[in-house]
């Protein structure tokens, strides 16, 4: 089955990337590319990004080369899992086709995999970990635990809130480290020695940048989301709660404050007209934080209830179209970066514009569905579906996470678990229809 991964992953790697060549960009991977460049000079956000991109150059291979490496690895990583999980070929052949039938099913997973979204690297390092951890469980190999313990901290090293994606497949990995239902306690320890190795190099990579290892001061968004708070607690308690360096010390009412919120994101905030406050980003030297610590406990509820809304939006499930589901070009750069095919890129785009505002293609129904087919594997008694529920609970980890802190609404936040769902819905349907395995096989 390695050349029908390999295969699935090239052809899949093909259709996706062609279209968007070299990548989408907005800013973020602008960014993250210029800095690939000039270094890194702050941890706003994780710099692992960046290293792939500086790799990627030194390859010889531009942006492109990482274009293509996050979208073969994604693909490979789902392919290999599936022949692992699955004991017939063609029912295996079978999940490949509906992990990748889900990208065009629901159409914000295709837009954002056309774009250089850290999002889709941590999903491709993610079903990397996942199959080396079942490949290691085949072959009954323990040494194969230490590269999908590593592939699973660059997954980590690349958002600060991805690790929720593996909080229920770490202790796995620690408590079956090969599958199998007497582990040794010294298979245990390397399994957990491998994880925390990973975990490790990704919290130092939060740390120290590279090449000088010089320490590097925390990351400076948390005000962000403070701010994107304030706006939804005051605009819910019509009461205005921000602080007045947010406005410039200009006075500003709840009226424009409800007029202003957006919640899709913080950044759509506020569009001032000639006579409106304008409402800043900045932490005003510390006091939105002072404000977000005596707002929220006081006003609970309207804080709850703006983070439904957000969530609401995020999942595709408002009334309005799916926030984001493609960026759709490469914004300007000074680095002459630019589609090579813009016409083909328009009509993908547009294709994604087109038919994620449709109910039955929103990303919320891929965690339903993850969830029922888990559930069956369960009553079934299935051994795979342990597994299965570990993948689910952790993409639910993840969202119950986004809850708390997602500074926005985009669908790209979300695309590491629909990747873990897709994955889920394909190879368990695909574990459903061949049934569950013999004696032998669960051994």
């Amino acid at each position: 089955m390695w050349l029908a991964a390999l295969a699935f992953a090239g052809l899949a790697t093909a259709l996706i990337c062609v279209p968007a060549w070299p990548g989408h960009m907005n800013y973020d991977g602008l960014y993250a590319y210029e800095r690939s460049f000039a270094g890194i000079e702050h941890m706003t956000w994780p710099p692992t990004h960046t290293y792939l991109f500086w790799l990627s150059r030194k390859a010889g291979l531009g942006v492109g080369g990482l274009f293509v490496a996050q979208t073969f690895l994604l693909f490979l990583g789902a392919g290999l899992s599936a022949s692992l999980l699955i004991r017939s070929r063609l029912w295996a052949l079978a999940a490949m086709a509906a992990f990748a039938t889900a990208f065009v099913a629901v159409p914000p997973m295709l837009g954002v995999a056309m774009a250089h979204w850290r999002d889709v690297t941590v999903a491709s390092f993610a079903l990397a970990s996942l199959a080396l951890w079942l490949l290691a469980a085949h072959a009954r190999r323990a040494a194969l635990l230490l590269p999908a313990a590593l592939m699973l901290g660059m997954s980590v090293s690349l958002r600060y809130n991805a690790f929720p994606l593996f909080a229920l497949i770490a202790p796995l990995m620690i408590w079956r480290p090969l599958l199998e239902r007497r582990p040794t306690v010294a298979l245990r320890a390397f399994a957990t020695l491998a994880l925390v190795l990973g975990v490790g190099l990704a919290w130092a990579s939060w740390q120290w940048r590279l090449p000088d290892f010089k320490r590097m001061p925390a990351a400076g968004t948390l005000y962000q989301i403070q701010l994107f708070d304030l706006l939804g607690v005051s605009a819910c308690t019509d009461r205005n709660l921000l602080p007045p360096q947010v406005t410039a010390g200009r006075p500003i009412t709840p009226a424009q404050i409800r007029e202003a919120y957006d919640p899709r994101h913080v950044q759509m905030a506020h569009e001032p007209g000639a006579s409106d406050p304008p409402v800043l980003k900045t932490d005003g030297d510390g006091a939105v934080g002072r404000a977000w610590r005596a707002a929220i406990p006081r006003h609970l509820g309207c804080y709850l209830d703006h983070r439904r809304i957000v969530m609401v939006e995020q999942l595709g499930m408002a009334k309005r179209d799916v926030f984001y589901p493609v960026h759709g070009g490469i914004d300007a750069n000074a680095r002459g970066l630019a589609l090579a095919r813009p016409d083909l890129s328009r009509n993908v785009s547009a294709y994604v514009q087109r038919n994620a505002p449709e109910y039955w293609r929103r990303p919320a129904l891929l965690y339903v569905l993850a969830l029922g087919v888990a559930g069956l594997l369960a009553l079934r008694r299935d051994p795979r579906a342990l597994l299965a529920l570990a993948l689910t609970g952790g993409a639910a980890a993840n969202l119950a996470l986004l809850f708390l802190i997602g500074p926005a609404a985009d669908a790209r936040y979300i695309f590491p678990s629909n990747a873990l769902c897709a994955l889920v819905i394909a190879a368990g349907v695909a574990m459903l229809i061949e049934g569950p395995p013999t004696r032998k096989a669960r051994r």
